[in-house]
């Protein structure tokens, strides 16, 4: 398996880069050997008593999850569980060592019944936006071929950039699944195929939309390709366990007195994500696997334009995966 450099293990050691809608500046100077080795070594400590004490904690909920700030409900069933917004900011800061700030807005992630946050599996991170009314008036003139080939475009056009801030550059492939929209159901589901730099093995960012009166529920579902057969599957059943509460449902729009954003689907696939500030959009965008690290890249899009505005985020594994596997077999015992 490759392994992140030396240079960008210390990068994400400094782990305080925030989400902005400006570039964050970048640490180039590595810090001693000594002081780095430290550092690490209380990371690693700090992470692996965060990873026993949660495994132990972890609360996970089935059947029907309220989430209220989108006045929507998760169903659930029992195939899947819930995880509350303070654990999954655990999982995302204190375990898989991402910026705190990468966490902010996080209502909760997903996970497959009888995995968890330490096997080989995917999850489905939980976000609402209240950005308006998303109106789907262009859900049949979008051309998604083209848009894929402008994504792509100011991707490779980025990665010049984000090689000399020290980060592995990420350029779309392809649709792993092509955007379609449900008029029914008002849910937008599509994915992507990308490959960062020295990776064996390709991200897939899967994405569902569901759309409400005042804003989207968003499920972004972070996984490898070799996943894309069981996420594929999982995505169908996500794309309608949502439900927005009676008076915060699509068709319950008001145009003479509801809010309405200034994009439409096709801003919504453009962006890929559902945050939006006036015509700025910024959001958590890839959950990319490197060998036993995940990678989270920010994407913005600013007039339709593409570009990353920040660094990529370690998930580095504080236990061999031997120790990973034994912490995984006593939580199933227990």
């Amino acid at each position: 398996m490759s392994r992140i450099s030396n240079n960008r293990s210390a990068l994400a050691l400094a782990g305080a880069l925030a989400i902005a809608a400006a570039p964050t500046t970048i640490l180039h100077a590595a810090a001693p050997t000594t002081t780095a080795s430290s550092a690490e070594s209380e990371m690693i400590a700090r992470q692996r008593a965060a990873t026993e004490k949660l495994l132990k904690e972890l609360d996970r909920k089935t059947g029907t999850i309220p989430i209220r700030a989108a006045k929507a409900d998760l169903n659930l069933g029992d195939q899947y569980y819930f995880v509350g917004p303070e654990q999954s900011r655990t999982i995302l800061v204190d375990i898989w060592r991402n910026p705190p700030a990468s966490a902010n807005g996080v209502l909760g992630m997903v996970f497959p019944k009888g995995k968890s946050f330490i096997d080989d599996t995917w999850s489905a991170v939980i976000t609402y936006e209240g950005t308006g009314y998303v109106s789907d008036d262009d859900a049949k003139t979008i051309d998604y071929e083209e848009m894929l080939a402008n994504m792509k475009a100011s991707d490779e056009a980025q990665a010049a950039d984000i090689r000399a801030q020290g980060y592995p550059a990420g350029i779309l492939q392809r649709w792993a699944q092509a955007p379609t929209y449900d008029a029914g159901r008002h849910s937008l589901v599509w994915a992507r195929d990308i490959k960062f730099d020295d990776t064996p093995e390709d991200t897939l960012n899967y994405d569902i939309r569901l759309l409400g009166r005042e804003g989207v529920l968003s499920m972004n579902i972070l996984a490898s390709m070799s996943q894309l057969d069981d996420v594929r599957q999982a995505a169908k059943t996500f794309a309608s366990v949502g439900s927005f509460h009676a008076g915060a449902r699509y068709a319950d729009y008001n145009a003479s007195t509801d809010k309405k954003a200034e994009y439409g689907l096709a801003g919504l696939v453009a962006a890929g994500g559902a945050a939006a500030v006036a015509k700025k959009v910024g959001l958590l965008a890839v959950l990319a696997k490197f060998g036993k690290f995940l990678l989270i890249g920010l994407v913005a899009l600013f007039a339709g334009f593409r570009n990353f505005i920040g660094g990529l985020f370690g998930r580095k594994p504080a236990m061999d995966a031997s120790e990973w596997e034994a912490l995984a077999d006593e939580d199933k015992r227990d």
